[in-house]
């Protein structure tokens, strides 16, 4: 163990030197631009997009109305242009960039089916957009989304409201980084968040990489076939680009926050050849009410780093504890 513990420490000292490096160099031609375009909120730096928040329902949805989904990511682009999220794939037509929904709640003694929204159950949708004072070199919004659920019989009503902050910078000339904090609060008493094997925060990723041209390692060391169910500080997907190379790191702090690591829902090489799909879960064993008493649900925080690069395991490590210290 001591030997294992000194090989990271040391590795950990180089990649951290590298980052610093990183940090320093030099941020590309081009400033900030925001608007708001077909229903949802854009950022662009220069000429390219790289980010998109869904903050109206979509207008037309492949699969028809049941799919007018708003609260969601996409897309979302490295630096470069590249994008790395896919929404409204042909086989999941729910699945819709980055997001997070719930599985299941349950609320008065009924359950609801938040994810699959298609089942006109309950939904997790967008109510208004505060962007937060612009800096030079970020950008910052305060979403606020509810979860709505649909009760046979009644109007739908909403039972929990969420305050999303999001940030969103640059690193260098080949790097993004994405903040999200998402607080959460019943407004009917009690909800209670289901456990299931899928559940919250989630990312659908780029339909050009699969099985045979991408590779996943997570921070327990596992692999897209043996993920599944592991708890995971960061788990980090690798693949080719239209120019190159490029990565996608997404860290959870449940283990600071909550105290203990989500687990893992991730796509095997059998299913769906492989495509990136990764959920962060904090109910995939144990159902959890949502207040105060439990963060592992209504006080959540990940980072996002989308690179024009590799980023490998020392350099995933490297980069958790640096935003942990940050905190």
């Amino acid at each position: 163990m001591m030997t294992e513990t000194h090989s990271i420490n040391r590795a950990l000292g180089v990649v951290c030197g590298a980052l610093a490096s990183l940090a320093a160099a030099a941020e590309p031609a081009g400033t900030w631009t925001t608007a708001t375009h077909s229903g949802r909120v854009e950022a662009s730096h220069g000429e390219t997009l790289l980010f998109a928040w869904q903050s109206m329902p979509l207008v037309a949805p492949v699969g028809g109305a049941k799919f007018a989904a708003s609260a969601f990511l996409h897309p979302l682009r490295t630096p470069s242009g590249f994008e790395w999220t896919t929404a409204q794939p042909a086989d999941h037509l729910h699945h819709l960039g980055l997001w997070w929904p719930w599985k299941f709640i349950e609320v008065d003694g009924e359950r609801y089916n938040c994810w699959e929204i298609q089942e006109g159950q309950g939904g997790h949708v967008s109510r208004a957009v505060k962007q937060l004072d612009e800096d030079p070199d970020r950008l910052g919004w305060e979403f606020t989304n509810e979860v709505v659920v649909h009760k046979p019989g009644s109007e739908p009503r909403a039972v929990i409201r969420e305050t999303a902050t999001v940030g969103l910078a640059l690193r260098g000339s080949d790097a993004l980084v994405l903040d999200i904090a998402l607080r959460q609060h019943s407004l009917a008493d009690p909800v209670t968040i289901i456990n299931y094997r899928y559940s919250g925060f989630s990312w659908r990723g780029s339909s050009l990489w699969n099985k045979d041209n991408s590779r996943m390692v997570t921070s327990g060391g596992k692999s897209r076939d043996d993920a599944n169910g592991q708890p995971a500080r960061w788990v980090v997907v690798s693949g080719p680009t239209p120019g190159g190379s490029a990565s996608v790191l997404l860290m959870s702090a449940a283990i600071e926050v909550a105290g203990t690591a989500e687990r893992l829902r991730v796509w095997d090489a059998n299913t769906g050849n492989g495509t990136p799909f990764v959920n962060f879960n904090p109910v995939l064993e144990t159902a959890l009410l949502l207040d105060a008493a439990h963060p592992a649900v209504s006080n959540r925080k990940y980072r996002v780093v989308a690179a024009d690069h590799l980023i490998d395991v020392a350099a995933a490590e490297a980069e958790w504890h640096q935003w942990m210290d940050k905190k």
